[in-house]
């Protein structure tokens, strides 16, 4: 399972610890459009959207409530 597997809405969990939501289809296998929506340890402020290469995703939550992540 790699980043073209990812689809609008999932959300992520990026290697500086902040939790984003999917906006939409990878760029070119690398470059995922996101929303950063927690972000305790990184710079990006919530409701900041950016792009995040796919070497810094560690995985996707598969659950409501983001207590359980599976690996990407």
């Amino acid at each position: 399972m790699g980043v073209e597997s990812l689809e609008k809405g999932h959300k992520i969990q990026i290697a500086d610890g902040s939790t984003a939501e999917v906006l939409g289809p990878a760029e070119g296998n690398r470059q995922v459009p996101v929303r950063i929506l927690d972000s305790p340890f990184g710079p990006d402020e919530p409701g900041t959207e950016k792009k995040v290469d796919s070497d810094e995703i560690n995985g996707v939550y598969t659950d409501d409530s983001m207590t359980e992540v599976r690996a990407l």
